[in-house]
């Protein structure tokens, strides 16, 4: 864990992964982006929007046996409603990502895979694709706009940031989820999960 001082109003920041470029200020909405040993302050975070999701930062919790600290928090608007992504951090140093929308809940990694994935523009509900060498069917195609986020995040966020993205699945609970918010796209490959499988507490 890194500790230091937040830019703007002097409160102590944290971060607890390595991996984690941005932190928002739990005092005053400050969002600090780490360079190496420098700090910015790049302005307050946009205020997140009451969800009713049971959870919280430093919540903790078990996924297939390894246990993980929430971190951090994306809060995601989609054509039907908000959207949470909570940053994971496992005890053996993964970093991963707790999706919540509606009472749903899966956990995913980004994984890089050796196939292009499929244009954006040209993505259909139905479609089959094969990625990582599986056979998937495209599920959901959001055009999601952030609203904010909290906590510490491996990589710059802020309120209208735009993310679209894809849902395929499996013939089973495994998905993979392609995110055009950056160029190259991300691939997140994970899996639907039960809340109480989670073992989640605090």
């Amino acid at each position: 864990m890194k500790a230091t001082v937040c830019p703007s109003c002097g409160a102590p920041v944290r971060f607890q992964s390595a991996a984690s470029i941005l932190a928002v200020c739990e005092y005053c909405q400050s969002t600090v982006v780490r360079h190496d040993l420098n700090l910015e302050d790049v302005g307050k975070m946009a205020q997140l929007q009451t969800d009713g999701s049971p959870l919280q930062l430093r919540a903790e919790g078990k996924y297939r046996g390894v246990h993980f600290g929430v971190v951090g928090r994306i809060q995601l608007r989609i054509e039907h409603g908000l959207w949470n992504e909570w940053h994971l951090l496992f005890d053996d140093m993964r970093s991963g990502w707790l999706g919540e929308a509606q009472g749903t809940y899966a956990v995913s990694f980004v994984k890089t895979i050796g196939e292009p994935v499929p244009a954006f523009a040209g993505l259909q509900a139905g479609q089959p694709h094969s990625l990582d060498g599986r056979s998937f069917e495209v599920r959901d195609i959001q055009n999601a706009l952030c609203i904010g986020g909290e906590g510490e995040l491996p990589f710059r966020v802020g309120a209208g940031y735009e993310a679209p993205v894809a849902d395929l699945q499996g013939d089973d609970s495994s998905f993979p989820t392609l995110d055009y918010s950056e160029e190259p796209p991300l691939v997140f490959l994970g899996e639907y999960v039960e809340f109480d499988a989670l073992q989640l507490s605090g």
